[in-house]
């Protein structure tokens, strides 16, 4: 089961993940907000072959994971770990970073002589391959992905997984202002993805809803409410997002960036 698939308000899919393989089985989803989540936690242990020195490396296949619910910007909770910090694995020899088919065998296409130069001599200058944290690991496959040339959608949704995994964290200053970097990263993306119609038209109101939340929680509350405003006045929107759109509303007018 390919894992790039970005997961959306309790259960639904919001297709910012790499739903393109055929092969590709659709995490759970739920038809409404009542619907539990998944409780199951089965993950298997794998063997990947890094692309970059052909050495071998541990990565994780997950078939379910066990969550909480479900965040305003469709993070399941306390999934961190269990979830998010497994779905990507990162090479310890040169850092390069991806789900379990970025790497072989199940990686469909080599990567560009030019893209391996960049990991190679680039990655190493970015970012500290020595102590990286689970978010660092996230902006290195954003990283990597915009190398590689991959769709903004997918850019954006690592990203957003960055500070997914920063969820429930105490984080320090320096942390904190990372989290709103990374988040704003994930807006640009997204945004930018949105304006190329990368995202199924049923979904649009999902991701003007998201781009809002990101906003709130990032401090910009007049453009959270104006995206609110867009998604709730857009006809094919799902019911259950008219509950989220007034709930987050709320937040914003108070100024509630959590």
């Amino acid at each position: 089961m390919t894992q790039r698939i970005f997961l959306s308000a309790l259960g639904l899919l919001l297709l910012i993940g790499l739903a393109f393989a055929a092969d590709e089985t659709p995490a759970p989803a739920a038809p409404a907000p009542a619907e539990p989540a998944p409780q199951s936690t089965p993950a298997q242990a794998v063997e990947l072959i890094c692309p970059i020195d052909h050495q071998p490396i541990s990565g994780w296949h997950i078939e379910a994971f066990a969550t909480s619910g479900v965040d305003s910007d469709f993070c399941y909770l306390n999934a961190s770990e269990s979830y998010y910090q497994k779905l990507i694995a990162t090479c310890p020899n040169d850092g390069y970073t991806g789900y379990e088919d970025d790497f072989l065998p199940l990686l469909k296409n080599p990567l560009p002589a030019k893209v391996v130069e960049k990991i190679k001599v680039k990655l190493p200058k970015e970012f500290d391959l020595k102590k990286l944290e689970p978010w660092d690991r996230y902006a290195i496959l954003a990283q990597i992905y915009i190398w590689r040339g991959l769709p903004e959608k997918e850019i954006a949704n690592a990203y957003l997984r960055a500070t997914y995994t920063m969820r429930g964290l105490a984080l320090g200053r320096n942390e904190k202002k990372m989290e709103k970097e990374l988040r704003g990263q994930a807006i640009d993306y997204m945004e930018e993805a949105a304006a190329k119609a990368q995202f199924p038209l049923p979904d649009v109101p999902q991701v003007k809803y998201l781009i809002g939340d990101l906003y709130r929680r990032n401090g910009k509350f007049s453009k959270a409410l104006r995206l609110y405003d867009d998604a709730a006045k857009m006809k094919n929107r799902p019911e259950w997002l008219d509950e989220m759109i007034l709930r987050q509303k709320a937040r914003a007018y108070a100024y509630d960036d959590r």
